[in-house]
């Protein structure tokens, strides 16, 4: 289980809504269907208090299975009922659901840095800044089985399953989804301040357990464990900044959901080893509200109150969406105004001449546990570099590519080329990449206390 401290009275409390347990395979296909969003800039707020939360952690509710977009939904498997060890049924955890497509008239995100140099660095162990928050690391054993073994020399079969069956079927547009729990927590970026022990705000990082500082692209292919489906196989390295109660504590999301996806099947390419990506809102106080970047609330089906600041859901599940861009130069991993070497692009027409290599979007969603009241809460990049932001105005991401490349071709070539809907870890083909665990869910504490 991960390392965490008691749970803070009443709003971290596990209690979920009376309903079915839903395992990976039901998880896979609940999709979130955002409501109408606000469209013009939230007026700024000083509300980032240090009051404790008011409310109960609020059960959200159970959850439906919502068709997908374009009508891909599958139904539940009857044997998959059962809840986790020690839990009960009305005390398990239900999967939130994903995303939907988003809209061209979005808000461009910005890109990434240069890759720092690999020649003479240090081995990719915990440090910088990220060890003084070592008693908050995720430490279950299975994300880091293999992290000493080199991505070319990994074992397919140790970290993959059969698979009951390949996809969900046909779909207008190749569809590859992968589930993540939390890693560790750190005042690192190692695409913004490379090399810069505790130069940034606080971030939460999953994917590469030993990411840091002093990473570099060598040791982030080969060393360290995952914390996504497939573990080693997928040693990309995601962070967000962390998000905070004011109370000492700061939040773990109960389901962490990656997307990639593509409208272009036949001319998708293999994500780069090594490219960096930032998306989002990073160097302004607040952000329009857009498919590409919001907060919202609810799950399956049900999402609502579309904003750009964080949400009171009223005890259901408090979302955060961030999406990347899709085009790429083809030369540079990265750009030194983290911008240059890629391009968003539309899902409706071909990349520019600029950035003509066409990959897959990746989104991140991010589901926080439902409390009675979100007072108090804001992103650690919040009130950063003299900004005034309302609580999460400074919602943004970062990725850095490390999947395995016999990995990472399955998923291509079986759901993006062939324009397939993947569930988590469906390949397309008779196996799959080995979930995170059993229900795709974080089951641990929500509210961790900080150093």
């Amino acid at each position: 289980m991960p390392a965490a401290s008691a749970k803070v009275p009443a709003a971290s409390a596990k209690v979920i809504a009376a309903g079915a347990a839903l395992l990976a395979m039901v998880a896979a296909v609940l999709i979130l269907n955002p409501g109408a969003g606000d469209n013009t800039l939230l007026e700024t707020s000083t509300s980032d208090t240090t009051d404790e939360p008011t409310g109960e952690n609020l059960a959200p509710p159970a959850l439906s299975i919502a068709p997908d977009e374009d009508g891909g939904g599958v139904e539940s498997d009857s044997s998959a009922t059962v809840p986790p060890e020690g839990t009960s049924e009305e005390g398990a955890k239900p999967a939130p659901g994903d995303d939907t497509e988003p809209l061209d008239n979005a808000e461009a995100a910005p890109a990434t840095s240069p890759s720092p140099a690999t020649a003479e660095a240090p081995a990719n162990t915990p440090g910088g800044s990220t060890a003084a928050y070592e008693g908050i690391r995720n430490r279950q054993d299975r994300f880091s089985r293999h992290s000493n073994t080199p991505s070319v020399r990994l074992d397919m079969g140790a970290l993959t399953e059969p698979a009951p069956r390949p996809d969900n079927g046909a779909s207008p547009e190749g569809q590859f989804r992968v589930a993540c729990e939390y890693s560790h927590f750190g005042s690192d970026d190692p695409i913004i301040f490379p090399g810069q022990p505790g130069a940034s705000h606080l971030h939460m990082f999953f994917g590469n357990t030993l990411v840091n500082a002093n990473t570099t692209e060598e040791q982030l292919l080969n060393t360290g464990g995952g914390t996504c489906s497939g573990f080693e196989l997928n040693r990309s390295a995601y962070w967000t900044p962390a998000l905070l109660d004011g109370n000492g504590n700061t939040i773990v999301p109960d389901a962490i959901i990656l997307y990639y996806k593509t409208k272009f099947p036949g001319e998708v390419s293999p994500m780069p080893q090594g490219l960096q990506m930032l998306a989002g809102n990073f160097d302004r106080e607040s952000f329009e509200t857009s498919d590409r970047l919001h907060w919202s609330c609810g799950g399956s089906g049900a999402a609502y109150n579309k904003t750009n600041r964080i949400p009171d859901c009223g005890g259901d599940y408090v979302n955060a969406t961030i999406q990347f861009p899709s085009c790429w130069d083809g030369v540079n991993l990265g750009s030194s105004d983290f911008v240059s070497h890629l391009d968003f692009g539309s899902d409706h027409e071909p990349c520019p001449s600029s950035h003509p290599v066409r990959l897959p979007r990746i989104s991140i969603l991010l589901y926080y546990p439902g409390v009675g009241s979100v007072d108090g809460w804001h992103l650690a990049s919040d009130n950063t570099n003299g900004f005034n932001s309302p609580p999460g105005g400074t919602l943004h991401a970062d990725w850095w590519g490390a999947w395995n490349d016999d990995a990472m071709n399955l998923w291509i070539n079986g759901c993006m080329r062939a324009s397939r809907n993947c569930s988590f870890g469906q390949t397309g083909t008779n196996i799959q990449l080995a979930g995170v665990s059993d229900r795709d869910v974080y089951e641990g504490e929500n509210f961790l206390p900080l150093p």
